[in-house]
């Protein structure tokens, strides 16, 4: 069941408008836990035609923010999340974290601590949610995105500043 919106036509008159919902979870290697516990959940949403498509991505705890060749995919995809976030008054840290990190050999580099399990909600191509995410005094996390998606009707746990 793809989320469902109302728009207005020239003529005034609303007509409901169905937008498809794709879920992309991120995890830290290696996956197991809790993790195991969302993926399951979103396979089951996949499965029951709550959401129309369901990705899983990996990730490594943390990347150094100077390795943009290496990681760029990475450190671009979280920058679309901050940006996302910052639009809506928002914010990912934490668990997002840039800090420095101590080199084994002398000096430092800063790297960028990603979280244990995070999730992008698309509709129609449009990211419309990212957890785990913060308006400085509630927290969603990547749970209350499952369980606001399991409601009847299907919803995104936070209002949208937009």
């Amino acid at each position: 069941m793809s989320e469902e919106m109302q728009r207005t036509t020239e003529h005034g008159s609303e007509e409901p408008v169905a937008r498809e919902l794709a879920v992309q979870l991120w995890s830290r290697r290696p996956v197991c836990g809790p993790r195991t516990t969302a993926i399951d959940r979103f396979t089951e949403l996949a499965a029951t035609g709550v959401i129309d498509d369901f990705d899983i991505q990996t990730w490594p705890e943390e990347i150094p923010v100077s390795q943009r060749n290496e990681h760029g995919e990475v450190l671009a995809t979280v920058d679309r999340y901050e940006q996302w976030a910052t639009e809506r008054g928002l914010s990912l840290r934490p668990p997002f974290e840039t800090r420095t990190s101590s080199l084994l050999v002398g000096g430092s580099t800063e790297v960028l601590r990603l979280p244990m399990i995070a999730v992008a909600v698309y509709a129609d191509d449009d990211l419309v949610g990212v957890y785990p995410c913060t308006d400085g005094e509630t927290t969603w996390s990547v749970t209350d995105c499952i369980d606001a998606l399991t409601a009847d009707p299907p919803a995104l746990p936070h209002k949208s500043g937009t």
